[in-house]
């Protein structure tokens, strides 16, 4: 196998990272610039939250077919068409004049940011060491909570909505410029026996994969309760007391230590080796710091728990992405099957972040109390499947035995 630098590695890990990133960011502006937007398109907090997660949708019905092309047909240059027809998107969604044309474009930016999205655990397994994937992926399954806080960082600071939009396409125009001139081509893996029949029926094997669904379930609702509450945050902590800047300020509080406790949560399941028990820490505990923060009377204290909330729980994300490219350690499918792997999940954090708050907003509607509890109870249930999973860590029985 072809070996590239430290720096290389790191540096392409570093663009799938703004990838994904610029996707949640061109997702959240809208919740973060409630007020222009509901006021633009004449819109109600139901429609809010839908053109808020409405760009993840195409996750759940495309990514498996993208993850297959990846698969079979490579990563570079169908990447960068997507990447070109993405920055259109961008471009147009600036000049949009309807509610209509504004879903269309966001609907068509999520369709063509996913093949950078889904080639992430793909190329990241090609490029890291096992003992060193889940510190990467870490790095990886921080990227949301990155792009999620540039938006409530900078969201308020343009002059307007479309301003906004000009900056999500600068950002789309960078990354589109760092896949071309910097990333290459990665090696393929060995072809499994049996030629194209085996892998043509390497679909059906990840389609069977109990543990796959497993997976699929952690990053699906994780992804969901992450979006979930990101999307009341605003709104839920003003209606408590608190002021429009300080609750902008317990987002970007929060989304911070999204991006800070991803990468901590890598770095310590690296160290220790298992992933199953810590991973279930993440997510009842860091639920239950969620709820706590908000059911607190607001203060300083509530700086406090969100950030903690934040820290531990970001590993909720970040774990499954890890699981994603050991899952050939259960015998389930081979290596040559990880994009179909990554495709499949992506279609359960695509269908679950737009599922779980634009459902939960019929539901709830200004019930923030219940918003919060439900976030917990989708957390605690990641965690029981979490632990039900297969050890793939590489103290874990499974990686031993391949050694």
């Amino acid at each position: 196998m072809k070996q590239h630098s430290a720096a290389y590695k790191w540096v392409v890990l570093a663009i799938l990272m703004i990838g994904t990133a610029i996707l949640y960011y061109s997702n959240m502006i809208f919740a973060v610039r409630a007020p222009d937007t509901m006021a633009k398109f004449a819109i109600n907090e139901g429609q809010l939250a839908a053109i808020s997660t409405i760009g993840c949708l195409p996750g759940a019905f495309l990514s498996v077919v993208v993850g297959r092309v990846l698969d079979k047909k490579g990563v570079k240059l169908f990447t960068a068409l997507a990447l070109v027809l993405t920055l259109a998107c961008m471009v147009w969604r600036i000049f949009a004049s309807t509610y209509i044309e504004l879903m269309l474009a966001t609907v068509l930016i999520g369709a063509f940011l996913l093949p950078i999205t889904i080639v992430g655990p793909k190329m990241v397994g090609g490029l890291f060491r096992p003992d060193e994937m889940p510190l990467a992926m870490g790095f990886f399954g921080a990227a949301g909570g990155l792009g999620t806080t540039l938006a409530f960082a900078t969201g308020n600071v343009y002059p307007s909505l479309e301003s906004a939009f000009l900056g999500v396409s600068v950002l789309g125009c960078v990354l589109l410029l760092g896949w071309v001139i910097i990333v290459k081509e990665p090696e393929a893996p060995p072809a499994p026996a049996g030629g194209s029949v085996q892998a043509k029926g390497q679909l059906a094997k990840v389609l069977k994969s109990p543990n796959m669904w497993k997976v699929m379930f952690c990053s699906g609702f994780a992804v969901g309760s992450s979006i979930l509450i990101n999307t009341y945050l605003t709104q839920a902590f003003s209606a408590n007391g608190a002021s429009v800047e300080m609750a902008s300020t317990i987002g970007t509080v929060l989304n911070l230590c999204l991006i800070l406790g991803g990468i901590l949560s890598g770095a310590v399941i690296g160290k220790l080796g298992k992933i199953n028990i810590p991973y279930a820490f993440i997510c009842i505990v860091g639920g239950a710091l969620y709820l706590l923060a908000y059911l607190m009377p607001v203060g300083p204290l509530t700086y406090v728990l969100v950030a903690l909330a934040g820290l531990i729980c970001s590993g909720s994300v970040g774990v499954s992405f890890t699981r994603i490219p050991l899952l050939p350690l259960t015998g389930d499918f081979g290596e040559e099957s990880i994009g179909t792997a990554t495709g499949m999940n992506q279609t359960a954090l695509g269908v679950m972040s737009f599922l779980v708050p634009t459902v939960i907003a019929s539901i709830a509607g200004s019930n923030y109390t219940l918003v919060f509890i439900l976030a917990f109870i989708f957390l605690v249930l990641c965690g029981i499947v979490g632990l039900i999973t297969p050890e793939l860590g590489e103290k874990g029985k499974l990686a031993q035995s391949r050694k």
